[in-house]
């Protein structure tokens, strides 16, 4: 038996049944087995790096289409949004977006079980495909599914039967896909039927006739229908659509029963975040994309203190109404008076790679002191930023209190051992003793965040190593040997086998759109800190701390 757990991160489903246009606000609840079968498949070639479908997949996927899921529904309600999407030109189309909002608490679970006895290696790759799924519907249906064995008891379930299993039950229509067997017997009947093939030659070496009409035939139909269950489910929608079906080749519709009130009902245990979210908002999340001249260029890591700047800056300007009380103080650290704030309570911009490797996707936005209303309008109002001939759009995922992104950003998630992700940049000259030492200004930074001190500071060598931070000036040494002495027991002693680790050396370490506040030392440095407790983030340290620069996440 195979049991999913899915929770989605922004607390909605967006996702339109087969045949039914967008704007007539129906909602696929729950997801039909043919996408999911589907959103298997699509996970297999971004996640896993397929090129062609592998055995154990193809066995996997059979197994699934051959049994049709039970589902258990958590309480649910719909809802919908309304915006204008540019056609060409000045011509906009009105788009209704409907979706089922879950919630996002311990109970908004979306349960899946299938009746099947898969092997070792087929769980194992259903595992990996659950752990990678990234959305299941539309793009913004962020979901984190995982394999459980036990699902919460008031989830309501939902099977396929021909008949209600009691009152109170309405019928849905799902799409499924056929079983292999089905699907062959389904195939060779309509290729078949649509055409028989021409005799053979009378004698060997007569002319073979032309190909006649029912030979043409045959020819089209053997194209048109794909070749088995598996090549059906990866036919795009697309192609799906030009050859004119009305339903995907290899499909089938399951009547499935669910409560009359499914979509009409709410959550009876609200989250915290959701009973204080009229009151506070202090986190939101940006998502990054490029135009479609350019849409597979992403800002770099490296290029992250340079992206965060631009960022802040339309951030800043956006903010400010020209209503003479200039822009939002948790934008610009600064209070009417132009006096700075203390207490790092203003907003910090911290990169993420959530969806891309190796590129910059999304941008956390947190303030302590909680984001004002210039702020949020700022937010919602940033639409693009340039770095030189470059143009990368930002879009407003969701805003709320930084318990609400806990499952899908790491910089706000709790723990313990924390480990840098962008460098840490010294903020005053460095010493060998004393509070202008690493280790006094680290920990210096984070009692100026109100966090508390680090039982252990250690740093990152070359090879992915680390080495406590009492023994920093000694791998220092190595990198500037004629300037510090030597601290073995002799002078010209051996210099340490160790070297700082050199990755961080191309990301940019100095502000460019203010020249004028370098960092007293060019030094970028990855830090692990360990704490007495857990701490909960976010945790940037050093110079430029708020535009990402020593951005640290929980040490895997």
């Amino acid at each position: 038996m195979l049991r999913l757990a899915i929770r989605f991160l922004s607390g909605s489903y967006h996702a339109t049944p087969w045949g039914r246009h967008v704007n007539e606000g129906d909602i696929e609840w729950p997801p039909s087995p043919w996408r999911l079968c589907r959103a298997f498949l699509a996970t297999g070639f971004a996640r896993l790096g397929w090129t062609t479908v592998p055995p154990e997949a193809q066995t996997l996927i059979e197994r699934l289409a051959a049994s049709p899921p039970v589902y258990h529904l958590p309480p649910a309600s719909t809802g919908h949004t309304r915006h204008y999407m540019p056609l060409y030109k000045n011509v906009t189309a009105k788009v209704l977006d409907a979706f089922a909002f879950v919630g996002r608490g311990e109970e908004a679970v979306l349960g899946i079980t299938w009746d099947v006895e898969p092997t070792a290696a087929e769980r194992a790759l259903f595992e990996a495909l659950a752990d990678r799924l990234s959305y299941l519907g539309r793009a913004e249906s962020w979901v984190a599914a995982e394999v459980t064995e036990a699902l919460p008891e008031h989830l309501s379930p939902c099977r396929a039967s021909e008949c209600a299993p009691g009152p109170g039950y309405e019928r849905i229509a799902l799409l499924a896909p056929l079983s292999v067997a089905e699907y062959a017997a389904f195939r060779r009947e309509r290729v078949r039927g649509g055409g028989g093939a021409e005799e053979e030659p009378a004698r060997r070496g007569a002319r073979a006739p032309k190909k006649s009409a029912a030979s043409k035939e045959a020819a089209r139909l053997e194209a048109l229908y794909p070749a088995d269950l598996l090549a059906a489910l990866l036919k795009a929608s697309g192609d799906l659509q030009r050859d004119g079906w009305s339903q995907p080749p290899g499909s089938r519709w399951l009547s499935y029963w669910r409560e009359g009130d499914a979509l009409a009902k709410v959550s009876t245990r609200p989250t915290r975040a959701a009973r204080r979210r009229f009151q506070r908002q202090d986190t939101a999340l940006l998502a990054l994309s490029s135009d479609t001249a350019r849409r597979d260029v992403l800002p770099h890591p490296a290029d992250a203190l340079l992206c965060m700047e631009l960022l802040h800056a339309a951030l800043v300007r956006k903010s400010d109404r020209g209503d003479g009380f200039g822009p939002s103080p948790c934008l610009t650290g600064k209070d009417a008076h132009e006096a700075r704030l203390k207490g790092h309570r203003h907003t910090w911009l911290l990169p993420a790679s959530l969806d891309s490797e190796g590129q910059i996707d999304h941008v956390l936005v947190h303030a302590a002191m909680e984001l004002d209303e210039r702020a949020r309008e700022a937010l919602s109002c940033v639409r693009k930023i340039y770095r030189k001939d470059v143009c990368t759009l930002v879009t407003l995922v969701e805003i709320g209190l930084r318990e609400d992104f806990e499952q899908a950003v790491p910089y706000v998630r709790t723990a313990k051992v924390w480990q840098s992700v962008l460098p840490f940049v010294p903020p005053r000259h460095l010493k060998r003793q004393g509070a202008n030492s690493l280790e006094g200004q680290v920990q210096a930074e984070l009692a100026s965040r109100g966090l508390p001190p680090a039982e252990r500071i250690e740093v990152e060598l070359d090879g992915g190593d680390y080495r406590a931070a009492s023994d920093f000036w000694d791998v220092w040494q190595r990198r500037h040997p004629g300037e510090i002495r030597l601290a073995g027991p002799e002078e010209g002693a051996p210099l340490p086998e160790e070297r700082l680790a050199t990755r961080w050396r191309h990301f940019r370490n100095a502000r460019v759109l203010k020249p004028e506040q370098r960092p007293p030392a060019a030094t970028s440095l990855g830090l692990r800190l360990t704490f007495a407790e857990p701490v909960r983030g976010p945790i940037a340290l050093g110079y430029a701390s708020h535009f990402g620069l020593g951005a640290m996440t929980p040490s895997p």
